[in-house]
């Protein structure tokens, strides 16, 4: 069978951990040092999901505002976004809202997903859980937290969304 392409977005504040997912995703490593990106940056995984052979097509793009005319370039041809906040910052969280707007994706078929990186950072933690799901049932998102440096729950959200695009589509969608 062929392989099925589907286009993956980050988004999110600068240095929430977009990045640093892709590269624990992609290349199973986690940098310990990073600039912040610039503009866009691609990375192509090949996964199994159920019975189909997916070609992830991840961008990751850049939180800085300079960049947000590019990034809503990429919004139009996603599949699906994976909204990204800290855990241990309160701003990053809050700006999500702004990120779906910019997304117009509130009644799009886009499949999207939140998640909440550095749980590694406990003790540092200002956005629980709880608040994380509340927010997301309100958007008709499902909720995941990772921790891109220890690699809890990164493939997780990478197949969940896979998923949940492919759930979406006939059998006729995707063999075209």
């Amino acid at each position: 069978m062929d392989e099925i392409s589907l286009k993956i977005l980050l988004i999110g504040d600068s240095f929430v951990g977009k990045t640093s997912l892709l590269l624990k995703y992609c290349d199973g490593q986690f940098p310990e040092a990073h600039m912040a990106t610039i503009g866009v940056e691609f990375k192509d995984k090949i996964i199994n999901v159920g019975k189909w052979k997916v070609r992830l097509q991840i961008r990751d793009t850049s939180g800085q505002e300079r960049f947000r005319s590019i990034t809503q370039n990429f919004y139009r041809n996603a599949d699906g976004i994976i909204f990204v906040f800290d855990v241990t910052k309160t701003e990053t969280f809050n700006h999500i809202k702004d990120w779906l707007l910019d997304a117009q994706v509130e009644d799009s078929d886009i499949k999207r997903i939140l998640v909440g990186n550095k749980t590694d950072l406990a003790e540092n933690r200002v956005i629980d859980k709880a608040k994380m799901e509340s927010f997301a049932e309100t958007k008709k998102m499902k909720s995941f937290e990772t921790s891109a440096k220890n690699g809890s729950n990164v493939d997780l959200i990478f197949t969940e969304i896979a998923s949940l695009i492919l759930a979406n589509k006939t059998e006729k969608e995707i063999n075209e």
